[in-house]
């Protein structure tokens, strides 16, 4: 099989030749190619050309222009975005703060934001030129409408006004699915809905404030992927049963925190997994015999039965050794054959 139809069997839940392996291979390209952070996010043709780089350089099996896009994207809802040129960007002032500045925000042109005009273009780029199917990266329900609003703001309403903070998140949604859309239109084949932030609120927020408004998110794409950071055990328990009901949810993305074998047997074969490998306090400061033997381990526990990518918990970091970025995969060629 080649890359393509790699992915293409497993995100069906079908068994391939061999295990893939989802990179998630974000600003870490450009700092290896020698860009700073802010090209990343101003220069579509620079940033696919490191990723395109990257990608021949260690031979992962799917592609994206950005692990994190969703700072150009609350620009483009009208936020203020710092590019510093030596560190990931970060929101400066939120565009909702009450109920009238929720009304006026609209779905965005992102062609006229440089920051996602550069997603979208970027992305064109890369399902032009890569072997591998392109993945589109964006920020869930949930985490994007905590970029939306300021996170003390929205924490508060959401426990003394339900209804505001489901109206914004409904918003949201519809700021996403168009953002996706672009993507998809630009060439993207996989779309990846980062839930970053539902460890911070309960099992039961994550049902109400984020599965509940997956739906139209989830026909967008031929397939769907969440990614979930964090100590989410509790929340993946208490919803299992709700998962599994998403239809067009192909495969759920998880952390070192949560056990990879349980969460494999409580979804049963309906939804594949993705992970665990710890990707903050292991693959940036160990040796690469370390990164093959841990990845040995998780592919041990995921291969079984098909459905399965070996992964990162989150975006590889800037300053992961190159070393260990290639150890991932070999040890995916060396222990993840069927």
């Amino acid at each position: 099989m080649n890359a393509k139809e790699r992915v293409e069997t497993v995100l069906n839940l079908g068994i391939p030749d061999r295990v893939p392996v989802f990179a998630q291979i974000g600003d870490h390209a450009g700092i290896i190619a020698g860009l700073t952070y802010d090209v990343m996010y101003h220069d579509a043709k620079k940033a696919a050309r490191a990723h395109l780089d990257a990608l021949e350089r260690y031979g992962y099996d799917v592609v994206s222009i950005q692990v994190e896009p969703s700072w150009p994207v609350a620009q483009a809802c009208g936020a203020e975005v710092t590019y510093p040129p030596d560190k990931c960007p970060w929101i400066t002032k939120s565009p909702v703060v009450d109920e009238d500045t929720l009304n006026a925000l609209s779905v965005p042109d992102f062609s006229a934001t440089p920051g996602t005009a550069v997603m979208i273009e970027g992305t064109r780029l890369l399902a032009e030129s890569a072997d591998v199917r392109v993945a589109a990266f964006m920020t869930g329900p949930l985490t994007f409408s905590l970029q939306l609003m300021e996170y003390t703001t929205f924490i508060k309403a959401s426990i003394k006004n339900r209804n505001f903070i489901k109206k914004l998140i409904g918003r949201s949604v519809e700021i996403i699915y168009a953002y996706g859309k672009a993507l998809r239109e630009a060439g993207a084949s996989i779309f990846v809905i980062c839930e970053h932030d539902v460890q911070m609120f309960s099992p039961t927020d994550f049902k109400e404030l984020s599965l509940d408004f997956m739906p139209p998110l989830l026909d967008l794409y031929p397939h769907t992927m969440l990614h979930l950071c964090g100590k989410v055990t509790p929340h993946l328990e208490a919803n299992i049963t709700t998962l599994q009901n998403l239809d067009g949810l192909n495969m759920v993305n998880v952390g070192p925190h949560v056990n990879l074998a349980a969460l494999k047997e409580a979804l049963a074969g309906k939804i594949g997994v993705v992970g665990n490998i710890d990707h903050l306090t292991f693959l940036p400061h160990v040796t690469p015999d370390e990164v093959k033997e841990a990845a040995r381990r998780a592919i041990e526990v995921g291969k079984p039965g098909g459905g399965y990518m070996l992964a990162p918990g989150c975006e590889i970091t800037a300053d992961t050794p190159p070393e260990n970025v290639k150890a991932l995969v070999d040890a995916a060629i060396a222990y993840g054959v069927y």
